[in-house]
């Protein structure tokens, strides 16, 4: 039964695979106090219940599925469900979010949140009817693309609308590359650090949901108020209108104005772009421009080849797919829609993928691979059959080096050797993400800092691209901190702020995309801190101020750092690739000859450190940084671990 007068359903459902048993608890106030829902929930519950012995595979380890805590009442844009587990990509800390309906649904249904134990005999998946949950065989689904599977249980429910979360091919192969795709192959995808993976390792292959249930609303006069005003604030902000008209593609424009495409495995910062024009997407190929739940910015896009050796292909392409095609030199859009419906189908994170498979390019052009070792593929940079073939392989884990490269590009690298290390760009062993970092200091930081590996999306720093020397001076301290390539004092705090905030949207389920990004600084604080709290009181019952959200994303951080300190992690692993600090990044434009300069980095991450409260030698949390946020349990547990900073 649903919490009386609230947004929330007021139940967990846990199954454990191994005994075959489904049970019921109450979710409580004790997890949604201090960490509301989303993604805060989920690195709770994974703290509390995956010691650091127990390992990714581990049929013990714990794959949560938890919707944000907005999803399902109608706010606009609150539409993401984070999935989290420990990595088998990095070992450590390990989440994905993605925009679809699969948990609002499962709100209707009656839960919050679902937490997947234990590892089925044979290939079972999960069927939740509101009250009716069973495990059902999944023999006939296995080895079936992520499109098929959602469409043969929607055809086996009879239920055309029946919402699914699954694995393809890769995740059943346990790539570490996997994804978990929500509604089939286009609707959206939890796609990091290896969670599909993790989903096949257990012998589950899909989550399939109904619910005819209701998601309170415990004000709705005050939803609908706050809803408008968002409605108002998107129609002034300068951000909105490009990003209605083009998606998320219009990222490519960003990074032309600043130069930093990362092309051919992060060396490249200009690069030939022009065939990969939002325009070009946008005319050429564009067959739908879409929404996810109740979100008016619209940035989803669908596209289809009609002439060509790809003739009939359709795919949902995200600004990422085209970014992480760049890092394979690939430059042409139908090369790109193909990709993504490759990965999309067999279960892959693109970002992940592409990075990979550039790592590997790159080994060949220095000659640490020979056309005996990659079976025959010719893997020069911008091979585009090649690129879709190996991509294939690598979901497949078909041949050696497709064997080797499904361990995702760190593990690669130690098994390639010959210095191979060095061409393999990741963060904790999380592929990079977005664009180079050279020439951008603090989004050099805000990678090595990310909890699940080299990612954009963990703080999106580029508040000093938007930001005046009077709004830097206000909040960060120095006008510095709005000086991109120049500033450094200021922008370690900066950094924590923006971590912080875009901790909220994983929290409540809300998109960056519609809620982060802006035009201006009062727009994003606007945004992302004053109408998200109103819409979370609005549907919740509580009452919020703004300071106590963004200590909910603070706190959300800390407990997931302290999961990766528990996993072993320190100082030495908030870094970046040497690539950045020692190789000028190559063929010109605004940042052409750029790196990271080793002192500006070490200066923020100091800075940053002491805003967190972590020790600023060793990297680690601090029993007054936890205790401060009401997390006193965690100081104690690392503290008897003997990892608890000065």
């Amino acid at each position: 039964m649903a919490i009386k007068n609230s947004s929330y359903a007021g139940k967990i459902l846990r199954v454990d695979l191994t005994k075959g048993s489904i049970t019921t608890e109450a979710f409580d106030s004790r997890l949604s106090d201090l960490f509301i829902g989303g993604r805060g929930v989920a690195s709770k519950v994974l703290y509390d219940e995956v010691p650091p012995e127990t390992m990714p595979f581990d049929p013990e380890n714990r794959l949560i599925f938890s919707p944000g805590a907005l999803h399902g009442t109608g706010a606009p844009a609150a539409s993401r469900t984070t999935v989290t587990t420990r990595s088998p990509l990095t070992g450590m800390h390990g989440d994905g979010h993605a925009g679809a309906t699969w948990g609002g649904e499962l709100k209707r249904a009656g839960y919050d949140l679902v937490i997947i134990q234990g590892r089925a005999d044979k290939p079972v998946y999960l069927f939740i009817d509101d009250e009716q949950v069973e495990l059902r065989d999944a023999g006939k689904l296995w080895g079936t693309f992520t499109s098929q599977t959602h469409a043969r249980l929607c055809q086996d429910s009879e239920d055309h609308e029946m919402c699914t979360v699954s694995i393809g091919p890769a995740g059943e192969n346990q790539v570490r590359l996997a994804a978990v795709f929500h509604n089939g192959a286009d609707k959206g995808a939890s796609a990091r650090c290896g969670l599909g993976a993790v989903m096949g390792s257990k012998n589950l292959k899909a989550i399939a949901t109904r619910g005819t249930g209701d998601v309170g609303v415990a004000d709705l006069g005050a939803l609908k108020t706050a809803y408008q005003d968002y409605l108002d604030t998107i129609a002034v902000d300068p951000y909105c209108p490009p990003a209605t008209k083009y998606g998320t593609c219009r990222f490519m424009m960003h990074r032309v104005n600043y130069g930093i495409h990362g092309a051919e495995n992060w060396r490249y910062g200009e690069y030939d772009w022009q065939k990969l024009d939002p325009e070009v997407f946008r005319s050429d190929y564009q067959i739908k421009a879409g929404a996810c739940v109740a979100c008016p910015v619209r940035c989803r896009r669908d596209y289809r080849i009609t002439s060509g050796p790809f003739a009939g292909t359709t795919a949902k392409v995200e600004w990422e797919t085209i970014a992480r095609s760049l890092t394979c030199g690939i430059k042409e859009p139908e090369a790109v829609i193909a990709w993504a419906n490759l990965c999309n189908h067999y279960g892959l994170d693109v970002e992940g993928t592409g990075d990979t498979v550039a790592f590997a390019m790159e080994c060949f052009e220095k000659g640490l691979l020979t056309e005996k070792d990659t079976d025959g593929l010719d893997l020069r940079f911008g091979n585009v059959d090649v690129f879709l073939e190996l991509s294939r392989r690598i979901a497949m884990r078909e041949g050696q080096l497709a064997e080797t490269l499904a361990e995702g590009t760190k593990r690669a690298a130690e098994k390639i050797g010959q210095g191979s290390e060095k061409f393999a760009i990741n963060v904790k062993g999380g592929e990079m993400t977005a664009g180079d970092p050279r020439g951008m200091p603090v989004r050099a930081v805000s990678y090595a800092t990310s909890t699940r590996g080299g990612d954009h999306l963990r703080s999106n720093p580029y508040i000093e691209e938007i930001m005046t020397p009077e709004e830097a001076l206000e909040w960060w301290g120095s006008e510095e901190a709005a000086d991109i390539s120049k500033g450094l004092k200021g922008k370690g705090r900066m950094l924590k702020f923006s971590e912080d905030l875009v901790t909220i949207g994983d929290v409540l389920g809300l998109c960056k995309f519609a809620f982060y990004r802006s035009a201006t600084f009062p727009y994003l604080y606007k945004k992302g801190v004053h109408l998200a709290t109103r819409l979370y009181n609005a549907c919740s019952g509580r009452n919020l101020t703004e300071e106590e959200m963004l200590r909910v994303g603070e706190r959300t951080w800390n407990i997931e750092k302290a999961f990766n300190t528990r996993c072993g992690a320190t100082r030495a692993d908030d870094d970046i690739p040497e690539r950045f600090f020692n190789e000028p990044l190559m063929g010109g434009g605004p940042s052409g000859g750029a790196v990271v300069e080793r002192d500006k980095f070490e200066k923020i991450l100091e800075e940053y450190y002491e805003d967190r409260k972590f020790d600023p030698i060793t990297g680690l949390p601090t029993r007054s940084g936890l205790e401060n946020l009401g997390l006193k349990y965690i100081a104690d547990d690392l503290r008897e671990r003997n990892m608890l900073g000065g």
